[in-house]
């Protein structure tokens, strides 16, 4: 019960912050308040689909199809580069930490050895998916394993305050979640993992969450990342409070963060990279949530406008890459890694046009990984039919 007391309060707590937040934007956030309350009513998911995340079952047979094809599509090219990432490999050399400094605007080398190690459960764990060589389901578990058993938290280097360690945990909360979905639901637990490590993870990915949580308060790509760990806490937990509180915070923020105009927050204002994280959470919270059975991400509009708003926005993004369109020239700029393949996959499959997004994605692939969110997008989305 008083865990349930503190969630309302938080949920609540939140939905205060958003609208002080929206008010940058008053006209904008009015125009879209009666959509977006509507769109962000809870509803109760239970059960979750598994594997759910980014990954399905039919997905991973379908990736695991395309390498073995003899055609060089786009997503069994995309996996050829993603077999290029030293981190997936069985012979990996892991080493947990018991606390993990961050570092301000920068990335020091505990950091950098957490996120290192997250990809690399997460891509030795989709290796053995697809491939089913068991030395790379090994060195992911022992991956997981060994920071489970060992992490306490974060502490926070000279001069960096305490929220870039909430950022940091929303964006590596998704890879880790990710990477112990697949192994402890790909064929029916084929796995093997045991049940104890699943709980110690379990009680890590707490921590995570303790931090990552707090980020979807904010609204900017920081806000987008807090909701999408959140989402992925509540489909790897089966906590439809936690899910469906990471969801509507998703939906509250697509018009706060993508304009009517379709210009997208932080493009005018930083430069062409952050706007993207946004963009890239989004594209992976509404897969996500499709998978779970609700395309409300994909489809959301404001107002009588034509176009679900995530599309304006990607549209608007690629058109500043491919021609220097909009508030700033980005064709010295490529799309960020890890969202492209995603969104022209959601939005293909809803017949929602974005022909310049998808010359934008086409021009860039195949996409890599990415610092922050997972990438490698054209290794599990891609296709071949625009």
């Amino acid at each position: 019960m008083l865990r349930t007391t503190a969630f309302r309060f938080h949920v609540l707590a939140l939905a205060l912050l958003a609208g002080a937040a929206g008010s940058v934007r008053a006209a904008e956030y009015g125009a879209a308040a009666p959509d977006v309350a509507a769109a962000a009513a809870p509803a109760a998911v239970p059960p979750f689909k598994h594997p759910g995340l980014l990954m399905t079952q039919n997905r991973l047979a379908s990736i695991r199809a395309a390498v073995q094809s003899g055609n060089a599509g786009a997503m069994k090219t995309g996996f050829n580069r993603l077999l290029q990432d030293g981190r997936g490999s069985h012979t990996y050399a892991h080493q947990a930490l018991a606390t993990v400094e961050v570092v301000r605007a920068a990335g020091g080398p505990q950091e950098g050895r957490w996120k290192n190690d997250g990809f690399a459960a997460y891509l030795n764990a989709l290796r053995w998916a697809v491939t089913g060589d068991t030395r790379n389901r090994d060195k992911a578990i022992q991956i997981i394993d060994a920071w489970s058993a060992k992490f306490t938290g974060f502490t926070l280097a000279p001069g960096t305050d305490a929220p870039q360690a909430w950022l940091e945990a929303a964006w590596g909360l998704p890879v880790w979640a990710s990477a112990a979905e697949i192994l402890r639901h790909h064929d029916g637990g084929a796995a093997g993992w045991p049940q104890a490590s699943q709980d110690r993870f379990n009680g890590y990915l707490n921590k995570l969450y303790g931090y990552a949580n707090q980020a979807s308060a904010r609204t900017n790509n920081w806000g987008v990342s807090g909701a999408l760990a959140t989402m992925a806490t509540g489909v790897y937990q089966d906590d439809a409070n936690r899910y469906n509180a990471g969801l509507n915070r998703i939906k509250q923020l697509i018009p706060l963060i993508v304009y009517s105009s379709g210009e997208v927050q932080e493009l005018a204002a930083r430069d062409c990279h952050h706007p993207q994280y946004s963009l890239a959470g989004i594209a992976q919270a509404a897969e996500m949530a499709t998978i779970q059975g609700d395309t409300s991400v994909w489809l959301l509009k404001v107002g009588n406008e034509p176009q679900p708003r995530f599309s304006r926005g990607l549209e608007y993004m690629a058109k500043s890459i491919l021609y220097g369109e909009g508030v700033r020239d980005c064709r010295s700029n490529g799309l960020y890694p890890g969202y492209s393949e995603i969104a022209v996959n959601g939005y293909m499959n809803r017949g929602t046009p974005i022909p310049n997004f998808q010359n934008a994605t086409k021009r860039g692939r195949p996409d890599g990984n990415a610092a922050e969110f997972i990438g490698w997008s054209a290794a599990t989305h891609g296709r071949d039919d625009f």
